[in-house]
């Protein structure tokens, strides 16, 4: 019976989480799944850690759809599949296929002397095509590693960060902080700009892409009959 009861709220569970998902999905965002990171020169326990706090980035960008951990673990385990040591990349798009979702983001933490390193892969599920890889390297107090950490959520989905965090690492490491500034989206905005431009957008492309550069706007024509 108590194996019937959890059976049923699982479903339920599963259920809701489902309609919430395909809500997201029709608003144009894609569903994506966490790895836990591999550890180099750090312990697991502290990997896992980092991984949370990345993911947790992720989800404040509200540009994805993530796959929370509980229900990623419940599936996992159902299915007998320990994620624990899944690092390549087969590994993890089998898991990605299990889980249902379009993307997958895999990667490590790693220490060497007073150096961190941060790489982290999103790749396609369905095609095993990588779509953005982020890699950083970072020397500085340890309190702001997790700073860089939630930079890397960011650009890992497409996005420029928060210029309060590029702050924050500005004072920690300013040439990371300088390379963060001209990564995530810009150039894709820039391109996006143009071409709603070409087809007929202009007005709305110019005032959103002076956001960003500002471009000084042409005198207006002399019209017949005006003096100078």
């Amino acid at each position: 019976m108590k194996i019937f009861y959890r059976s049923t709220i699982s479903l339920l569970t599963l259920a809701l989480c489902t309609l919430n998902v395909n809500a997201q999905v029709a608003e144009g965002k894609q569903t994506v799944a966490l790895l836990e990171f591999e550890g180099r020169g750090i312990s697991q326990l502290e990997a896992k850690t980092l991984t949370d706090r990345l993911m947790s980035e992720m989800v404040n960008t509200d540009a994805v759809i993530m796959v929370e951990r509980n229900q990623m673990d419940e599936i996992l385990n159902e299915q007998g599949f320990q994620q624990s040591g899944c690092t390549s990349s087969e590994c993890a798009a089998e898991v990605g296929a299990l889980l249902g979702v379009q993307n997958m983001v895999s990667g490590s933490f790693g220490k060497l002397g007073n150096s961190y390193t941060i790489d982290a892969k999103m790749f396609s599920v369905e095609t095993g095509a990588t779509i953005r890889t982020v890699s950083k390297t970072y020397k500085g107090p340890v309190d702001n590693l997790l700073t860089v950490i939630e930079v890397v959520g960011w650009e890992i989905v497409g996005l420029k960060p928060p210029q309060d965090k590029l702050d924050i690492l500005a004072a920690a490491d300013p040439a990371l902080a300088a390379s963060a500034k001209k990564s995530g989206g810009g150039k894709t905005l820039r391109r996006l700009m143009w071409t709603t431009l070409l087809v007929g957008g202009g007005a709305a492309a110019y005032l959103a892409a002076t956001v960003e550069d500002p471009v000084p706007l042409p005198e207006p024509p002399t019209l017949p009959g005006e003096s100078n």
